[in-house]
């Protein structure tokens, strides 16, 4: 989806023509808060429940009528279910579970030797292979990863393919995509089918299964087998789409997260010290403590802000939204609030946080979150409008926190289990994909970056 930035470089609102439909896109900061913070005027349970759950996960009609009949207030319970998952006392269990899967994986497979160095040809095809695998194992239990051989191949086939969904297109031009989606769903029915038994007799760890998975999504499978039209069909699709909010913008994320790592030997020195400072003697890393390390934040929220090209979606669902004195929007406007270019605006960021632009926003810059006072602290204050790669307002995305530590937690296995570098840091500048073009999608290098690993020496 591309969209032309460039024209409207003052903030002025502008349409698009999107496979025949009209949507207005917003850049201006004080537009988009406004947008974001209206949550009754601006709805985006329309577009979720339409294009994402109908055309994308493939919803069947009955439970996109269930979600549209409601009120919004099975979204809110989901939502909410989510959250007290991933956060406080939950969201150490998860990240702790995260870890001892990812580091299992990687020791098994790439470091059985305690001194030679592993290669991996490509990077970005490791990280995508072995984060995918250890979310979906974190999320789903053991069972289902390992009986479903295609499921990182299947997965990333379908989530390349969003746009193809968006759009309507049918089966017999995208047919690997309707394929993937199909055999995806299948394992899903099956995996819920198992994990109804289990809990059916009472036989099942209600912390975390290897059969029935996590307690968010043993739970999120009882709450959604007693509303109307989730049977199996609409139980699937609700679990793909979880597995599909935790992987898409993740783990590109992750990749880039620790890329950005690995080729700046000051902020690769930086990071180690951190994560060497929050481990025990018994070996365990203190997640809660390094995700509040203001340069982990930082990073994060950098990577985050130039590496992603997620959008936030909203329906006006009231006549007419006054967005300022000189714009009104009508009812049943599609509104996209693009974060790659809300992040690349700098003209928002400068009026908001003048010393964010001391660098460009075209250039990677690890401590634009930082803020010097007498300690250095993280902050995105007065960033609503400009930094949105997790949306905002109501419908700021639940999982968020667990996304970031992911980040953590992979950085801490590769960087503190194991040691980990590029195979030639001078060339590494030649994988970045271009800063401007597609608004919307997956952002990969543009060729291999060849790395090392092997074990850490005492």
């Amino acid at each position: 989806m591309h969209c032309d930035r460039n024209k409207y470089g003052d903030g002025t609102p502008f349409f698009i023509n999107a496979a025949g439909n009209k949507i207005l896109v917003i850049l201006d900061p004080d537009h988009v808060k406004k947008v974001l913070q209206s949550s009754i005027e601006l709805d985006p349970n329309p577009f979720i429940h339409q294009q994402i759950m109908g055309q994308l996960m493939g919803s069947p009609r009955e439970t996109v009528a269930f979600y549209n009949s409601d009120g919004g207030k099975m979204d809110y319970v989901q939502t909410t279910h989510i959250r007290q998952h991933l956060t406080g006392s939950s969201l150490v269990s998860m990240d702790k579970r995260f870890f001892t899967i990812f580091k299992r994986n990687i020791a098994t497979k790439y470091a059985q030797n305690d001194s030679e160095w592993m290669e991996i040809p490509d990077l970005y095809d490791f990280m995508e292979k072995h984060v995918t695998l250890a979310i979906a194992e974190t999320l789903l239990g053991s069972a289902v990863v390992e009986e479903y051989a295609e499921l990182v191949s299947d997965l990333w086939l379908f989530i390349e393919n969003t746009d193809n969904f968006f759009i309507g297109l049918p089966r017999f031009i995208i047919p690997s995509a309707y394929a993937a989606r199909d055999r995806l769903l299948c394992h899903l029915k099956k995996w819920s089918r198992e994990s109804e038994r289990l809990r059916d007799q009472d036989i099942v760890n209600r912390d975390w299964d290897p059969i029935a998975g996590s307690g968010l999504l043993q739970e999120r499978e009882k709450l959604y087998s007693e509303m109307p039209g989730h049977g199996e069909d609409g139980r699937a699709s609700q679990t793909l789409g979880l597995l599909y909010g935790g992987t898409s913008l993740t783990v590109p994320v992750t990749f880039w997260y620790l890329f950005e790592t690995l080729r700046d030997r000051n902020l690769h020195h930086r990071i180690s010290t951190e994560i060497r400072n929050h481990v025990a003697k018994s070996g365990a890393y203190d997640f809660t403590q390094l995700a509040v390390r203001p340069i982990l934040q930082s990073l994060h929220a950098e990577t985050t802000r130039y590496r992603s090209s997620n959008l936030a979606v909203r329906i006006v669902t009231t006549p007419r939204f006054v967005l300022d004195e000189k714009y009104t929007i009508e009812r049943g406007t599609t509104v996209f609030i693009f974060a790659k270019y809300s992040g690349q605006f700098t003209p928002g960021w400068a009026s908001a946080r003048p010393k964010t632009v001391s660098l460009p926003l075209e250039e990677f810059w690890p401590e634009r979150f930082l803020v010097s006072e007498k300690r250095e602290r993280f902050s995105d204050s007065g960033l609503g409008g400009c930094w949105t790669s997790f949306g905002g307002g109501e419908h700021k995305c639940p999982g968020r926190h667990f996304a970031r530590n992911i980040g953590i937690v992979v950085l801490s296995v590769l960087m503190g289990e194991f040691e980990c570098e590029l195979v030639d840091i001078k060339s590494a500048k030649n994988i970045d994909p271009p800063l401007r073009g597609s608004a919307f999608g997956t952002m990969r290098p543009t060729r291999q970056a060849g790395a090392r690993l092997r074990k850490r020496r005492p």
